[in-house]
C-alpha cells in the first residue's frame, strides 16, 4: 500500500471494548484471524493460553468457549508468551519468553511446529518477545535477554542478527516490543532505555523516539509496538498505563488513557447479578475507564486500534477518523509551524 502524501486528521474515537474477566483474564496481545476472529492471547501466573473470540463481542456468557494452548513446556504448551501473530495462509505464531521458541499452530490451534533453544549464540534465544513478519515474510524476532534483533526464515532458520547491550544509540537494555513496515524498516521498543528505535531492513538505525517521563511522548517501559499502513507509529507505554501516537517523522500525535465502557457479554452478565450492580453503584466509575498496564497494541486494515487492557481483562478499540490528502492539500513543511494558520 502507498502511503498518501498526508492526513486530515479528524479524530481518533473510542469504539467498543470487548471481553470480560473469567474469559480474556490478563490479555497481553492479540492476532487477527479470519472471519472476524480475533485470537487473544491471555498469560498470568501459572497460566497461559489463547481465547478465540469475536469482534462481535459475545451475547452472554457460557461455558462453550473456543481457545487453546495451556501451560508448559511440551511440545504446544506455553509458559510465558509474549507475541502473537498471523500469516497470510492463516497460521499462528506465538513467542514465547519462558521456553525460548517461536511456536507454530494451524487455525484450529493444533501444534505444527517450534524453533528455537535457550543460549547466546547464532539461532538461540534468551526470553524472545516482539517479532513481525517482514516484506520477504521473514521473521524479525527481538531476542530480548541477548540485546538484540535476529532473523529468521519462516522455518526456522537463522539469517542474521543486529544490536549489543548499552545506551547508546544502536544499543538494546531489553528490547521488548516489534514491528516491520511496508518499507522494511524495523521498530523496536527498547524497554530499559525507555525509547524506540526506528532501523532500516539491513539495521542501520534511523531514528530515535522518546525519553524517559511521563510527558507528551515520553515513555516509561514501552513494551508493544505497530505501525500502521500510513505509517503512524503506536507504543503500549506500560509504565505510564497508556499508548502513544507517533507521525511517521517521529513527532508525537496522540495519548490514548483508556474510554471502555462494559462489554456486551459484560453487560449480559451483570444483569445476572444483583449484588455486583449494587457495588458498581457505589464505586468510582470514572477509573474504571483507564487503561491498566497494556503490554500490547494492534490495528488493522480497517484502522481499528485494539488494546489489550492488561489488568482489566479486557481489550479497548478505537476507530482512525482520517481523510488521506494528495500533494495539492497538503502543504510542505512549515518552517515555524502552528495551527493558528488555519
Amino acid at each position: 500500500m502507498t502511503r498518501p502524501h498526508g492526513l486530515l486528521r479528524a479524530g481518533y474515537p473510542y469504539s467498543t471494548t470487548l471481553g470480560m474477566r473469567r474469559v480474556t483474564n490478563f490479555p497481553t496481545d492479540i492476532a487477527f484471524g479470519e472471519n472476524g476472529l480475533l485470537y487473544v492471547l491471555l498469560r498470568s501466573e501459572g497460566a497461559a493460553s489463547v481465547r478465540i473470540w469475536s469482534l462481535d463481542d459475545m451475547d452472554e456468557l457460557s461455558d462453550d468457549l473456543k481457545g487453546f494452548g495451556t501451560y508448559g513446556s511440551d511440545d504446544g504448551q506455553l509458559q510465558w508468551p509474549v507475541n502473537i501473530l498471523t500469516d497470510n495462509s492463516g497460521d499462528i505464531f506465538i513467542s514465547d519468553e519462558a521456553n525460548h521458541r517461536i511456536t507454530k499452530f494451524n487455525q484450529k490451534g493444533e501444534f505444527i511446529s517450534k524453533f528455537g533453544t535457550h543460549g547466546d549464540g547464532k539461532g538461540e534465544f534468551d526470553g524472545p518477545s516482539g517479532f513481525a513478519l517482514d516484506i520477504n515474510d521473514n521473521f524479525v524476532i527481538c531476542d530480548s535477554k541477548n540485546n538484540r534483533v535476529q532473523r529468521y526464515t519462516k522455518n526456522g532458520e537463522y539469517i542474521n542478527s543486529f544490536g549489543s547491550y548499552g545506551s547508546e544509540p544502536g544499543q538494546f537494555n531489553l528490547p521488548w516490543g516489534l514491528d516491520s513496515d511496508e518499507k522494511g524498516d524495523i521498530y523496536v521498543s527498547d524497554w530499559g532505555n525507555n525509547r524506540v528505535q526506528i532501523f532500516t531492513a539491513d539495521g542501520e538505525l534511523k531514528n530515535i523516539l522518546g525519553e524517559y517521563g511521563n510527558g507528551p511522548g515520553q515513555l516509561d517501559r514501552p513494551t508493544g509496538i505497530t505501525v500502521d499502513n500510513h505509517g503512524d507509529i503506536y507504543v503500549a507505554d506500560w509504565g505510564n498505563n497508556r499508548v502513544l501516537m507517533f507521525n511517521s517523522d517521529g513527532q508525537y500525535i496522540w495519548s490514548f488513557y483508556g474510554d471502555a465502557t462494559l462489554s456486551k457479554v459484560a453487560k449480559n452478565y451483570m444483569l445476572t447479578n444483583a449484588v455486583s450492580n449494587r457495588l458498581r453503584e457505589m464505586g468510582n466509575l470514572e477509573s474504571e475507564k483507564y487503561l491498566r498496564r497494556p503490554r500490547s497494541v494492534r490495528i488493522d486494515n480497517e484502522f481499528r486500534l485494539f488494546i489489550p487492557d492488561f489488568e482489566s481483562y479486557r481489550i479497548q478499540v478505537y476507530q482512525k477518523d482520517f481523510i488521506e490528502l494528495d500533494e495539492t492539500q497538503f502543504a510542505e513543511p512549515l518552517r515555524n509551524p502552528t495551527l493558528e494558520v488555519t
